[in-house]
């Protein structure tokens, strides 16, 4: 836990000094993942306010950055005005609506999950591996979609990096095997 706070606080300092000297915004935005969890920071720059997500180290952290900058640009129409009140009052009961907002978006916290499952029989999988469409790891992945592992369980059973895992599943969903 020591380290995992140690990153944190590194990926901070790395931000601050971003921030103080005016570079890209892009060079603010930050993933930090661990074996268990994932840290998202995104900083939105008309609003000049970091979000951050904490989530589970196997979900899908492409939709995850989608959502947060939907909350984002939607935090900043709803509440444009009222952060110049906040700025200088510190009252925050103006923003209750984000809450609502971090709900729907995020599907109550579950928007990141990703359980693929496997749509076609094991026997047609064969076929598809014969015609080359599919390489031998493919059809492993797609054997372990039962739709109880997640990329992440996929990649340890197999002892494949996350990334080549969700390279595959991509290709996989794409060619009507799995669905995601």
């Amino acid at each position: 836990m020591t380290g995992f706070f140690n990153i944190i606080n590194k990926t901070i300092d790395i931000i601050q000094e971003s921030m103080a000297k005016g570079r890209r915004v892009n060079e603010m935005n930050r993933l930090v993942e661990s074996e268990d969890s994932t840290i998202l920071i995104y900083y939105h720059p008309l609003s000049r306010i970091m979000f951050c997500s904490i989530s589970d180290a196997d979900d899908d952290t492409d939709k995850i950055k989608g959502v947060i900058h939907k909350i984002a640009n939607r935090f900043w129409k709803k509440h444009q005005s009222d952060l110049k009140i906040f700025r200088t009052t510190t009252e925050k009961g103006r923003f209750q609506t984000l809450n609502a907002d971090i709900e729907n978006l995020t599907m109550g916290g579950k928007i990141g999950e990703v359980f693929p499952k496997l749509l076609v029989a094991k026997n047609v999988l064969e076929k598809v591996i014969l015609m080359g469409t599919i390489e031998q790891l493919d059809f492993e992945i797609a054997l372990l979609c039962t739709g109880e592992n997640s990329p992440l369980k996929i990649s340890r059973i197999l002892k494949k990096k996350k990334n080549e895992i969700f390279d595959s599943l991509k290709k996989l969903e794409k060619l009507d095997v799995i669905n995601i």
